[in-house]
């Protein structure tokens, strides 16, 4: 599932590697980095859901 988010990543690396100026380069940086950002918390959204049933499990036995 986290392939996803590494591939993007490499992406996001090349495209400011190869970028022709550094304004370019800059706005890549930010919005791909937001872009990416919103992509790692949509995958983990189960993750959080299964944490947080944990610990109110655990919540519930003291």
């Amino acid at each position: 599932m986290y392939i996803i988010f590494f591939a993007f990543a490499y992406i996001w690396i090349m495209l400011i590697v190869t970028a022709s100026s550094w304004i370019s380069a800059a706005a890549v940086l930010i919005f791909g980095g937001s872009l990416l950002a919103v992509i790692y918390y949509l995958l983990d959204t189960p993750g959080r859901k299964h944490r947080r049933l944990k610990t109110e499990a655990e919540e519930d036995q003291t």
